[in-house]
């Protein structure tokens, strides 16, 4: 059994991450994109406005979007 070169695995694992990148995308879909580059998913933090965090525990990006429209960025530690 021959070994493979490791730039395949790597990737292989690009390929991977990229595919679920979009099948998060599209289960989550009027989401916006954390700053960490993966979608957020909506939470109900905040009463009366749409809120989402990051799919992510580690990142910790939390936002809100106020009545005019305008998307509000926090880190909650």
């Amino acid at each position: 059994m021959s070994k493979r070169h490791p730039e395949v695995y790597a990737k292989r694992r690009e390929t991977a991450g990229m595919f679920f990148k979009w099948i998060l995308r599209f289960y989550y879909k009027d989401t916006p994109t954390c700053n960490c580059g993966w979608v957020m998913k909506p939470t109900q933090v905040r009463s009366g406005e749409d809120s989402w965090k990051c799919i992510w525990k580690k990142c910790g990006w939390e936002t809100y979007q106020s009545d005019n429209g305008k998307l509000h960025w926090f880190i909650k530690r």
